[in-house]
């Protein structure tokens, strides 16, 4: 798992399709793109969404991919975001090769806010979960890159 600011999201353009999201980014204003799947070429894509955040629940289910890697970027309001090494993870549902997850629980996690400064790069040992209330519910627009590892 990498958090950075997002004026470094480039310094990772050596990792295998980073910089799709980067050109995609510089292609777009953040804040009037309307919400949607976007497709960035070579199996990766873009969702763009905004949603109320939710208090975190006392058990957290975490998610883990194997075929892609996670940007997520937060790019209004501000949520909790989740994260655990997978080792740490206890397995709740099996892999799903169509949809390219599997969910765990893990008996702690660290926490980062995901608030229009940074982002969360998220590799296939990492677990995950996004979404939640930093203090008050509210509303947040969210990009998840996917992108392919193969290259």
């Amino acid at each position: 798992m990498i958090i950075d600011s997002i004026k470094n999201l480039s310094r990772y353009a050596y990792i295998p399709n980073v910089q799709k999201a980067v050109d995609f980014l510089a292609s777009i204003d953040v804040n009037t793109v309307e919400n949607g799947k976007y497709d960035l070429g070579d199996g990766c894509k873009v969702n763009i969404s905004e949603y109320e955040t939710k208090e975190t629940p006392d058990e957290v289910v975490l998610e883990a991919h194997r075929e892609y890697l996670d940007i997520q970027l937060t790019v209004s309001g501000e949520e909790n975001f989740v994260y655990q090494a997978i080792d740490l993870g206890e397995p709740h549902t099996p892999y799903n090769t169509v949809k390219d997850v599997e969910f765990f629980t893990a008996p702690w996690y660290n926490t980062v806010v995901l608030n229009g400064t940074n982002f969360a790069l998220i590799f296939p040992n990492d677990l995950h979960a996004g979404s939640f209330t930093v203090q008050d519910t509210q509303k947040v627009k969210k990009f998840v890159f996917k992108l392919r590892i193969d290259g």
